[in-house]
C-alpha cells in the first residue's frame, strides 16, 4: 500500500512570490508601451488635423487675393475667428514681369512657436495692368 504526502509544502498548487512579481512586471511593462503607443497616435492625430485646417485657411485666402476680394497688400495678421492662427502674406515683382509672386504662409501658434503651418506661392498677372489698359482704351475714345 502506498502512502500518500500529507506535507502542505510538497504537494501544494499555485504561484510563488518571484512569479507573481514576473508577472506583474511583464504586466507593467505592456502597459507602458501600450499607453506611449497611444499618445503617439493622439499627437499624430491632433497634428494631421491642425496641418489640414492650415490648408484649408491658406487655401481660403489664395482664392480671396485671386478672386480680387483681399487688396493685393502684405499683411501679417492673426485670423479674426481664432487668433491661434496667424496669417503672413508677401506680393512681390516676379523678375520685372507683369507677373506677382503671391506668397501666402498660415501658422497655428502655440505660445511663440508655431506647431503647424503651410505655404502656398502663386503668380498671377498683375491686376492693376488690366486696370491701368481699360482706363487708357476709355480716355482714347
Amino acid at each position: 500500500m502506498q502512502r500518500r504526502c500529507k506535507h502542505p509544502v510538497l504537494g501544494r498548487r499555485g504561484l510563488t512570490l518571484i512569479e507573481v512579481l514576473v508577472a506583474t512586471a511583464i504586466f507593467l511593462g505592456s502597459l507602458t508601451a501600450v499607453l506611449g503607443i497611444i499618445n503617439i497616435g493622439h499627437e499624430s492625430r491632433l497634428s494631421a488635423r491642425l496641418e489640414a485646417e492650415a490648408v484649408v485657411r491658406c487655401e481660403s485666402v489664395m482664392g480671396e487675393y485671386v478672386a480680387g476680394i483681399r487688396e493685393m497688400t502684405a499683411v501679417s495678421e492673426r485670423f479674426e475667428d481664432n487668433d491661434e492662427w496667424q496669417l503672413t502674406t508677401t506680393i512681390e515683382d516676379a523678375d520685372g514681369t507683369s507677373l506677382l509672386k503671391i506668397v501666402v504662409l498660415v501658422e497655428h501658434m502655440a505660445g511663440d512657436e508655431a506647431n503647424a503651418y503651410f505655404q502656398l506661392t502663386r503668380y498671377m498677372r498683375d491686376p492693376q495692368l488690366f486696370l491701368d489698359a481699360a482706363l487708357e482704351s476709355e480716355a482714347s475714345e
